[in-house]
């Protein structure tokens, strides 16, 4: 006998599948359900103490990560570049990339982030790199995207993240009507950090007031895990769950096998980078251990839901630390805006004659300071390639978070 809340998430996944238009009936969901009910139970028993949720919730998290990815491998695209694929979008994707693939766009990234601020312009212009033919390839791969969403989904994008990440309405509708309010007034509780170089705003640099303060708190990694347990010293027995390594990105996996948090720093990030990285990540860890200490699924409760607890940790951690750094930190949400308002105009007209003029111009808007007139660097950016709006849980948090 299947418990209610196994019941619900069955229900769920095959609405989801129907959805996928994938074939798969409710007793095959079943079957799959009950063999990792199985494997959750054997596994929950020889977990380390202190386990981080009770076996009720550790299987219900087990179950839906099972189906999420098994549906995640029967939808997944895949495109073989010794083939051309027929679905127009797909062909723009392995076109984009032939040209510019994932690999080269790193490091091309990375040597302009390894090259002092003042330079780049000049190396910019020594890479030579194709804007022309990059800008054509990529305007075909944002316009057979929305076909694509529009005919499979009945969705635009923007209105598939919105739902594949389970933001509520009233939390949207709220972000429309604040967000240049709430841009305004991130702007003006910068620090002021003196001076600021000629290419602070310029299209050749990230802007970031974390790396201009005179002080920051830590010297060591261990200092700032240790200081995020101290303030919730209540989940301090959990310390031992939380392993970290580097890596090409920084981001977050609970592992459910070992009952482990796996964090994973950016091995390419300067060490105040990566310390902040690092305070947003426990953000998220201290978020999973409160849900899982309530009986509360946080996979049920989607992205949305996870990135504004998380950032509500966050705020609480930096401003415990220093009101400076805090106010410094906002400057990274600024460039979340900056994504997410380029891409829901890029989105409304992909055929426009000048994106980069529309790069800069939406810059400007989030840094009011700034004066940019064109920005090619759009082209470089993977997630606005890959993930569209997968910024979006970040900034509709932003606008429904008080300061």
């Amino acid at each position: 006998m299947l418990s209610q809340k196994i019941e619900k998430i069955l229900i769920e996944y095959q609405m989801k599948y129907r959805k996928a238009g994938l074939d798969v009936s409710l007793d095959n969901i079943k079957q799959t359900a009950k063999a990792g009910i199985k494997e959750a139970e054997k596994n929950y028993t020889r977990l380390e103490s202190p386990k981080t949720s009770c076996k009720e919730t550790y299987i219900t998290y087990w179950v839906r990560e099972n189906l999420e990815k098994d549906l995640a491998r029967k939808t997944i695209i895949k495109i073989d570049r010794r083939k051309f694929p027929s679905e127009p979008y797909f062909q723009a994707i392995s076109e984009y990339f032939s040209l510019l693939p994932i690999p080269l766009l790193y490091r091309i990234n990375q040597e302009i982030n390894n090259t002092s601020p003042a330079k780049r312009e000049k190396l910019w212009k020594d890479l030579n790199f194709p804007i022309e033919e990059a800008k054509s390839k990529f305007i075909r791969l944002i316009s057979t995207r929305i076909e694509y969403f529009l005919k499979k989904e009945k969705m635009s994008p923007l209105e598939f993240s919105l739902k594949q990440f389970k933001i509520p309405k009233k939390d949207f509708q709220r972000f429309k009507s604040e967000k240049y309010k709430t841009i305004k007034k991130y702007n003006e509780l910068f620090p002021n950090t003196g001076n600021l170089p000629f290419w602070f705003y310029s299209e050749y640099n990230l802007p970031c007031f974390v790396c201009r303060l005179a002080k920051f708190p830590f010297e060591k990694q261990k200092e700032a895990l240790d200081f995020v347990f101290q303030k919730y010293p209540s989940f301090s027995a959990f310390k031992s769950k939380v392993k970290i390594k580097t890596g090409e990105s920084t981001s977050i996996k609970y592992d459910k096998t070992k009952d482990n948090f796996l964090i994973t720093i950016d091995n390419y990030a300067n060490f105040r980078h990566q310390i902040m990285g690092l305070i947003h990540e426990m953000s998220h860890v201290i978020s999973f251990l409160k849900n899982f200490q309530n009986g509360l699924d946080p996979l049920e409760k989607g992205r949305y839901f996870q990135e504004k607890d998380a950032i509500n940790i966050e705020f609480s951690l930096l401003k415990d630390l220093s009101e400076d750094l805090f106010r410094a930190s906002l400057a990274k949400a600024l460039i979340a805006f900056w994504t997410t308002i380029f891409e829901t105009e890029l989105y409304k007209n992909p055929n426009q004659n000048d994106i980069e003029k529309l790069y800069a111009k939406t810059f400007n808007l989030c840094f009011i300071k700034a004066n940019q007139k064109r920005n090619p660097f759009y082209l470089l950016n993977d997630k606005i390639l890959t993930a569209p709006f997968s910024s979006l849980p970040h900034v509709v948090a932003y606008t429904n978070i008080p300061l």
